[in-house]
Formats: C-alpha cells, sequence, structure tokens
C-alpha cells in the first residue's frame, strides 16, 4: 500500500509540473511566468560568483519586487566552466514587499570542480504571491 501511495504522489507532482509552461525572457526560464511583468526582470543585479572553501561555489544575485503585492521568489543560478554545466542551486527570497530589494546567495556543492568555475548564470526566476496572513 505504502507503495502504490508513493507511486500515486509522484505522479500528481509530475503532473503538476508537466501542467506548468516555461517561458523565457532573455534567455532567463520562468514557471510562474507573468506576461504583464515577468518575474525574469525582477532580477536586477548578480555580483559574486566564486569558487569558496571545501569546494562550494556560489553566487550572488539581488531581486527587486517589481509587482504590487508581496511576493515570493526562487532564484535558479547555474556554475559553468567554459559553459559546460557543473551543477546548479537554488536559494529564496520570502514575503517580499513591493518596490524593495533583497539579496540572496546561491551555494552548490562542486567538490574539486568548484575549482573550474567560470561563470555564473541565472536560469530560472519563479515568482508566488506571498501569503501575507500571519499564523494564529
Amino acid at each position: 500500500m505504502n507503495m502504490l501511495r508513493t507511486v500515486a504522489v509522484s505522479l500528481l507532482g509530475l503532473s503538476l509540473l508537466t501542467a506548468c509552461e516555461r517561458t523565457e525572457v532573455n534567455g532567463i526560464g520562468s514557471y510562474t511566468g507573468d506576461p504583464a511583468q515577468p518575474p525574469q526582470l525582477d532580477v536586477v543585479g548578480s555580483d559574486r560568483c566564486a569558487a569558496g572553501e571545501w569546494g562550494f561555489a556560489l553566487a550572488d544575485a539581488t531581486i527587486r519586487n517589481n509587482t504590487a503585492d508581496v511576493a515570493t521568489y526562487e532564484v535558479v543560478i547555474a556554475f559553468e566552466s567554459d559553459a559546460v554545466r557543473l551543477g546548479q542551486g537554488s536559494a529564496w527570497v520570502r514575503s517580499l514587499d513591493p518596490g524593495q530589494t533583497s539579496e540572496l546567495t546561491v551555494t552548490r556543492h562542486l567538490g574539486e570542480a568548484a575549482a573550474e568555475l567560470t561563470t555564473c548564470r541565472v536560469i530560472t526566476v519563479n515568482r508566488w504571491e506571498a501569503d501575507t496572513t500571519s499564523p494564529g
């Protein structure tokens, strides 16, 4: 019975993912596209792209909420060496007020490959309306 439940949950998750359409703006994708204000345009900067200690890669990005609602963001960054993807990672900004900016850091353990890092590239930005009600 547990195996059947696991398969059902997996299929439900797969159908939800396939129901989302990926859009691209300026080479950045999104599964939460907004024709009026694409979430990809909310990335206003990316600074650090570096190999850190113990085989970790680090990348910074800045998000600005250009909508009229409180929003939550997921930013996915690819870590590359001469256009070869070494790995990718994501970070979240929760409950960002309209007009506000927030910096985020994406980290990914690449092991020895971190020393080959040449480029960090934002590849996906997803934006959802944040839950503005507090519990209790």
